[in-house]
């Protein structure tokens, strides 16, 4: 039903496949999709790069073990694995790239600060952060479609999303050269595509 519903009411294909052109994913990296929920996007990097170690991880052993079963009837190699919501079950600098699609806006602004600390600590040095998530838009319309968001998810924990602070937040974890990338119109608001690199 969740993929369902993300489909009619949101470009997400578009965004997805524009959120990995962004990441500019070389063919053997080791990949992490921080909050995997189905599998969606963990399973478009690996057809898109069959080479690819690709990882995702989830705090919902459900949500999980859908993105399991479609991951088996592909009959791709993908690492899926549950963990606690704080600390990664990985050491530190494994990781060429992490993606993370429409999560962070579910996330408290402290559990924002920690789960992009915890991104920093095993992504590589050289490596790349892509994130496509709400953000605050230049269009009062879509400021105020995100309130349909921000009800539904609690104004906490979308409220740096609301302020626009997401990118600060990335470059306070100690991340450069924070940018916003490409923006999205979706009925429910602009979401937003940011890169960040661990130099």
């Amino acid at each position: 039903m969740y993929d369902f519903f993300l489909g009619i009411t949101m470009p997400e294909a578009k965004i997805k496949k524009c959120l990995i052109e962004f990441a500019s994913i070389n063919r053997e990296a080791k990949i992490l999709d921080f909050g995997c929920g189905t599998g969606t996007l963990t399973i478009m990097i690996k057809e898109f790069l069959p080479e690819a170690n690709v990882s995702g991880i989830d705090v919902d052993i459900q949500i999980l073990n859908k993105a399991i079963a479609k991951a088996e009837q592909e009959g791709l190699d993908i690492f899926l694995i549950d963990y606690d919501g704080s600390n990664f079950p990985f050491p530190h600098n494994r990781f060429d790239n992490i993606v993370s699609c429409l999560v962070f806006h579910h996330l408290d602004t402290d559990k924002k600060r920690q789960i992009l600390g915890e991104c920093f600590h095993v992504l590589k040095q050289g490596g790349k952060l892509t994130i496509a998530d709400f953000g605050r838009s230049r269009s009062w319309v879509q400021r105020l479609q995100f309130n349909i968001i921000r009800g539904l998810d609690g104004f906490k924990s979308t409220d740096a999303n609301a302020k626009g602070l997401l990118p600060k937040l990335i470059a306070d974890s100690g991340f450069e050269n924070v940018t916003i990338k490409k923006r999205f119109k979706t009925m429910f608001g602009e979401v937003q595509i940011i890169i960040a690199e661990k130099i």
